[in-house]
């Protein structure tokens, strides 16, 4: 594995989703796994978010798997067209040395930018130092072909890496179109859409969760879960919820769960809208006590205007929580059909009218729904594209 999203100890959420799929891909077909997980170069001033990358160790084991963690150039304001290749100079040998140590029979770089266009990069070297072949398959996940593309210098470098891939697997529909828009043949590109863990994620006393995680135990309560971030949309929820009290429903309260840059915008919005003692930012929650969130609200809402295949949609209806979402990419393939989902513009008038449909969601068809998407055919149609590669 290649990737920049994989979770380390300072950042225990960072590309959650990630390891999750490649843990289980592991149990399900017992292949081994090492990680090389380039972090970049922490400057000593600038923002936090630069900063946290300090410290990290070069290499650490996460249960069965060895993480390594070499650093590359990349400061803030750095142009998009040379990330990938201060990308790859800066974790060239660390890969190298990784490669000889483990023999892998397939690179998998997760995220088509920058780091599928780094592996596409590195894989000549790879393969000289093995002396023999090394399938590369590149996984694209959302705004690496949502948004990459339009980057300045990014979409020649992206169409590239993605036709010299041996295979790419998008986890929608959505973005396997645009990999065949930039010239990825079908034959070589596969949807394997991300899973729900059911046993994880469950149905319980939403009550009794309030009740431990200090919340009100009457009234609505709405949920959103996801960094604070311009493009999950948390400010155009703001302003669809104060149009509803103007038209009279100033009913229960938003949750805010996540951390990000745009957190004091999203409080002083919360203010001058009137909403301060309706909104509660709950910051990052540990991965593990997101089942008792999901559990305690009326209604997860994500109103994002960019995604991929929005784990959270799917993690809630495990729970029995319904869903308001924004129709976007792939969210839509996940909820089109679901009795206890809503899907509206990505809009404060759309994120308005839906907040006035939720008390007619069926909450009783959320858990059922979700137990259509299981990991095991994703894990074996992984299997499947793995073998096939390395079958030439």
């Amino acid at each position: 594995m290649y990737t920049t999203l994989w979770p380390n100890p300072k950042q225990p959420h960072h590309g959650i989703f990630v390891r999750e799929r490649m843990r289980l891909y592991g149990l399900r077909h017992h292949a081994p796994l090492c990680v090389v997980a380039p972090v970049p170069l922490a400057p000593p001033v600038g923002p936090e978010r630069w900063r946290v990358w300090s410290g990290l160790p070069e290499q650490e084991q996460q249960d069965e798997v060895r993480v390594t963690h070499p650093r590359f150039f990349s400061p803030p304001l750095l142009p998009d067209r040379v990330r990938a290749g201060c990308l790859a100079s800066g974790s060239r040998r660390r890969l190298l040395d990784e490669a000889l140590r483990f023999e892998p029979t397939v690179l998998d770089a997760h995220y088509a930018w920058p780091d599928g266009v780094a592996a596409h990069r590195l894989r000549p070297l790879l393969e000289r130092q093995l002396q023999r072949r090394l399938p590369l398959v590149i996984t694209a996940r959302g705004t690496d072909l949502n948004l990459a593309p339009s980057l300045p210098g990014v979409r020649e470098q992206l169409a590239a890496a993605l036709r010299g891939a041996d295979h790419v697997v998008c986890v929608a529909d959505a973005l396997r179109a645009v990999a065949l828009e930039l010239g990825v043949a079908p034959a070589r590109a596969t949807t394997l859409r991300n899973g729900v863990d059911l046993e994880r994620f469950r149905p319980g006393d939403g009550g009794a969760e309030r009740a431990a995680l200090g919340l009100p135990a009457d009234g609505a309560l709405l949920l959103c879960v996801g960094h604070l971030i311009e493009r999950k949309g948390q400010h155009l929820l703001l302003e669809a919820l104060a149009r509803r009290a103007a038209a009279g429903d100033a009913r229960g309260q938003l949750v805010l769960v996540g951390a990000g840059p745009a957190r004091g915008a999203l409080a002083a919005r919360a203010q001058r809208l009137g909403l301060g003692p309706r909104v509660r930012f709950a910051g990052a929650v540990a991965p593990d006590a997101l089942p008792r969130w999901y559990r305690a609200a009326d209604a997860l809402v994500l109103p994002s205007l960019r995604e991929g295949w929005p784990n959270v949609v799917l993690e809630a209806l495990a729970c029995g929580t319904p869903v308001l979402a924004t129709k976007v990419w792939g969210t839509p393939e996940i909820l089109t059909g679901c009795a206890a989902a809503a899907l509206v513009d990505p809009t404060v008038e759309g994120l308005a009218a839906g907040l006035e449909k939720l008390p007619r969601l069926d909450r009783a068809a959320a858990r059922p729904w979700a137990e259509r998407h299981g990991w095991e055919p994703t894990l074996d149609g992984m299997q499947a594209i793995y073998s096939r590669v390395c079958a030439g």
